[in-house]
């Protein structure tokens, strides 16, 4: 097997969870998404989320910590995509370095990640953790930097055009993108190629059949 690595984003690939970040927001904010689809807010961070839909700035941060607080509690492994947690522990058995990248607060990447169960702290670039966030490259950057990997030798998993961007502007040539029920919104053309389940990679191939 030639050597790889991997970066996946994290909601809308690791867990499938742009609903549940809709349904939480609707229940704290109900005035203002009264009008919003959630495949609107696709890909934007929490900060620019409540941005989009009016909520003002005195009060952000106060409604961030709840709407991060009522998420945990709804949280659960149901959420997981199929087949992504037997293949980060291939990954593990082969390995394959790998890492996370999120527009999200690094608490929401954490109770994300929680779910996997993983042996070691997951090597994670969260939205609090760069100065610009997607469509910018900076999250992936950080994470070649954090992991020292070859961009050239790096996979990509995403959902999310912006994602895609920024990857793409960090250099990593080999991008995937994973749809789900959200992403009708999305065009992927920056993508290398549209996957319908993890095992289309070729990399993956070998590893796990989902």
């Amino acid at each position: 097997m030639d050597k790889f690595n991997v970066i996946f984003d994290i909601d809308g690939v690791i867990v499938d969870s742009e609903q549940l970040h809709f349904d939480v927001l609707c229940e704290l904010a109900p005035e203002q998404t009264r009008d919003i689809q959630p495949q609107q807010l696709i890909g934007l961070s929490l900060a620019e989320t409540l941005n989009a839909i009016g909520i003002p700035s005195q009060v952000q941060q106060s409604i961030t910590n709840r709407i991060i607080s009522v998420y945990q509690d709804k949280l659960s492994t149901h959420y997981l995509r199929p087949g992504i947690a037997g293949l980060l522990t291939a990954l593990q058995q082969n390995g394959v370095v790998f890492g996370f990248v999120s527009t999200a607060p690094r608490e929401v990447c954490l109770a994300n990640l929680g779910l996997l169960g993983l042996a070691e702290e997951p090597a994670l670039i969260s939205g609090d953790d760069v100065e610009q966030t997607k469509p910018f490259p900076d999250p992936y950057l950080a994470m070649l930097k954090l992991k020292r990997m070859d961009a050239r030798q790096t996979l990509v998993i995403e959902d999310t055009d912006l994602g895609i961007m920024a990857a793409k502007q960090a250099g990593i040539p080999q991008i995937y993108a994973w749809p789900h029920a959200l992403s009708v919104m999305e065009q992927y053309k920056q993508a290398t190629c549209v996957i319908k389940r993890l095992a289309d990679i070729p990399q993956f191939a070998g590893l796990i059949s989902i």
